[in-house]
């Protein structure tokens, strides 16, 4: 059973991971109001804070900070902690992708 909190839905967008020194390049592969996975090279620690830059299409670019929740061989999964200055516009990316998911 899922137990994520929101419907996430698929989309292919470039983003950059930053976390202290460490940059990381990739594609997310989905995304919620809630967090996104992004297949990337190499990964950022599981637990640590970091800033998420997305370059939306039809939209502005989003700094997100995000939680590194979970890594796998194909890349990591971040949770959004503190998107209130963002949240609107994450929201309207995410149904327009919603409805062109369908």
């Amino acid at each position: 059973m899922d137990k994520r909190e929101a419907v996430r839905v698929p989309v292919r967008v470039r983003a950059r991971c930053r976390c202290e020194d460490t940059v990381v390049d990739g594609l997310v592969e989905d995304m919620s109001r809630s967090g996104l996975f992004m297949r990337a090279p190499k990964w950022i620690g599981i637990g640590s804070a970091a800033e998420v830059v997305l370059d939306l299409p039809g939209a502005e670019t989003l700094r997100l900070n995000a939680q590194v929740v979970r890594i796998d061989d194909d890349g990591m999964g971040l949770r959004f902690v503190d998107q209130d200055r963002t949240r609107r516009s994450l929201a309207n990316f995410i149904m327009r992708q919603h409805q062109t998911s369908r």
